[in-house]
Order: C-alpha cells, then sequence, then structure tokens
C-alpha cells in the first residue's frame, strides 16, 4: 500500500513539472528590449516628452528637441537645454494614456455582475430578470467609475532599452524513467 502512495505522489510531482515547464520553457532573455539600438534616432521624435535613463542610472523628464550626428538635444522643465549621446542612452519612457473603453467595459460588466449578485440574495429571481431598468442603470454607473478611473490612469512605457549584452537564461525539462529535474543554463 506504501509503495501505490508513492507512485501516485510522484505521478503528480511528473504532472505538476511537465506543467510548469511546459509554461516556462525555452529560451528566456534576461532584458527585453522593445526596439532596437538602431531605432533610437526614429524613436526620439522632436517635441515629445520622454523619461531617459543615461548610464548612470539616472532618470530625467525632457522634450526632444533634435536628434542628430549620433547626439540627442533635451530640453528639461526649467527649459535648460542638454545634449546626449545616443550611445549613453539605456532606456526611453513615455507616458501614455489608457483606452477608456476597457476601463467602461470592465466597470459597466462589475457593476452590473454585482447588481445581479445582490438583487439574487434579496428578490426573487423573476423579480431581478423583469427589472431590467435598473440593472441597466447601474451598468451605465458602473461604465461611468470605469472610464473615469481608466481616464485618470496614464503609466510611463518603455519604448527603447539598450540590450543587456546577451545574456540568456534557458530552462528546459529533464525527465528520466528515475529521475525528474529541470536543466538551467544561465549565459553572459
Amino acid at each position: 500500500m506504501r509503495t501505490v502512495r508513492r507512485r501516485s505522489t510522484n505521478s503528480r510531482h511528473l504532472w505538476l513539472m511537465v506543467l510548469l515547464l511546459a509554461s516556462i520553457s525555452g529560451t528566456t532573455t534576461a532584458q527585453t528590449a522593445p526596439a532596437q539600438e538602431a531605432d533610437l534616432e526614429r524613436v526620439l521624435v522632436p517635441g515629445n516628452t520622454v523619461w531617459l535613463t543615461d548610464a548612470t542610472g539616472l532618470e530625467t523628464r525632457a522634450r526632444i528637441v533634435s536628434v542628430a550626428d549620433g547626439m540627442v538635444t533635451t530640453e528639461n522643465t526649467d527649459n535648460a537645454r542638454d545634449s546626449l549621446r545616443l550611445a549613453d542612452i539605456m532606456r526611453v519612457r513615455i507616458r501614455k494614456a489608457d483606452s477608456v473603453l476597457n476601463g467602461a467595459l470592465i466597470g459597466a460588466g462589475s457593476a452590473v455582475a454585482t447588481g445581479l449578485f445582490v438583487c439574487t440574495r434579496t428578490e426573487p429571481w423573476a423579480n431581478c430578470r423583469d427589472d431590467v431598468g435598473s440593472i441597466v442603470a447601474i451598468g451605465g454607473l458602473g461604465a461611468a467609475v470605469g472610464a473615469a478611473v481608466d481616464a485618470l490612469l496614464r503609466d510611463r512605457h518603455t519604448i527603447f532599452e539598450a540590450s543587456a549584452g546577451g545574456r540568456q537564461l534557458d530552462a528546459a525539462p529533464l525527465i528520466t524513467r528515475d529521475k525528474l529535474g529541470v536543466k538551467i543554463a544561465l549565459r553572459f
């Protein structure tokens, strides 16, 4: 009886390991690069406000004035101009507003679901089903709140990040008749 339990436990571990490895197998880069370094001049459009991170790790908010001859000229919030070599730029981020449509849909859906849940707990289902007007009104209110919250949320998105120099993390399953494991290789 003890061996049967052990086999089912090993089988369960095997399936969990296979599921885990299936979700992480393949090559994973240490850092992702949304744009290649050759595209940095295309990314830095004059007039845009960006957050630049230089080689020292200092992030500054600046408006792009010009990009030419491997140099970028920026203007900070005090209207002071500064020049920076393109090779010294490690990351470029911009502030991007999200569409309010998904916030409205999430708000409406959650408000209708909450309204129906509360209604079914306090009234018979026939009353909830027949009273469509109040559920639509609750959905509209939820859509308005969701759109308002989504309009207020504006994140900075990375549009350029310098390559990490080829660091890679490889993970692959190691499954034999007697052993179960993971082969991990880190390359620099």
